[in-house]
This record gives structure tokens, C-alpha cells and sequence, in this order.
């Protein structure tokens, strides 16, 4: 009878067992990671999608004609509906642009004169190139809390 304890503290078998079990943790910390990066990216690509979107339609008002400005923030407002169908921060689903009332480069909504941003339009009759800036998202991670490695917030 004494035998047997010390039989099983010689023996191999089942000796992957625990190697396989610490392995997992990590695994699944891994997996975790790579799930909640993958919606995060996918988060920033929907939302460059809703900026990009809005301003084509605002660019496609900026004919230097009267209340350019104004129909081309018109159209950023209401011409597209963007949503974002990844980020769960409660805060709903459709992508909002704060309306700008001025044709200027000040603002979420922003009219430049040349491409390379470096001068500010100063009216409907100069305004060529507009550039959106959407509302901040929060991502709320789904695995990744779980192990520890970030927190979400």
C-alpha cells in the first residue's frame, strides 16, 4: 500500500497536462488581443469611411457660387447617413459632424483654398476643398479585460 503515492509521484504520464493548461491562459490572452484590436480597427476604418463620405458631399456643393459653404455643410449634415456598427459606446449607432456655420478653416467642418491645407478660405467664393472631422468614438473591449492586458474606458 505505502507504494503506490510514490509510484504516482514517479510517473510521466499525464505530464502535459500542465504545460498545456498555462499555455492556454496565454493563448486566450492572445486570442483576446487580437479580437479586440481587430474591432478597434474596424471601428477607425467606419468612422475614416464617415468622414471621407461627408466630405464628398460637401465637396460637391463647392461650386464658388452664393451660400456654397452653407449648401455644402448642408449636405455633409443630412446627404449621408453614416453609421458605425462596431462601436458599442452607447452612444448610437449614426455618426454625427457638429454643424459649422462659418465658410472658414475653424471647426469640425473646415474649407481650404489649396489642397495642401495652408490657406484658410475666407468665402463661399474661394472655398475648394473642405475637410470633416467626426465626433470621437469610445470602444468598449470585449475580451481583453478578461485577462487583464487593457482596460477599456
Amino acid at each position: 500500500m505505502r507504494r503506490i503515492p510514490w509510484d504516482l509521484l514517479r510517473s510521466e504520464k499525464g505530464s502535459v497536462a500542465p504545460t498545456v493548461a498555462l499555455s492556454l491562459v496565454a493563448l486566450i490572452g492572445v486570442g483576446g488581443l487580437a479580437f479586440d484590436y481587430a474591432r478597434l480597427a474596424t471601428m477607425d476604418t467606419e468612422l475614416q469611411n464617415a468622414a471621407d463620405h461627408a466630405a464628398l458631399a460637401g465637396a460637391s456643393q463647392l461650386d464658388k457660387k452664393m451660400n456654397a459653404c452653407a449648401r455644402a455643410n448642408a449636405a455633409i449634415q443630412t446627404l449621408v447617413t453614416n453609421q458605425t456598427l462596431l462601436a458599442n459606446d452607447g452612444g448610437g449607432m449614426p455618426v454625427t459632424i457638429p454643424s459649422e456655420p462659418g465658410c472658414d478653416a475653424i471647426g469640425s467642418v473646415r474649407f481650404y483654398q489649396d489642397k495642401a491645407k495652408t490657406q484658410p478660405a475666407t468665402g463661399f467664393a474661394d472655398a475648394k476643398f473642405v475637410e470633416v472631422q467626426v465626433n470621437a468614438r469610445q470602444a468598449r473591449y470585449a475580451l481583453t479585460p478578461i485577462v487583464g492586458a487593457l482596460q477599456s474606458g
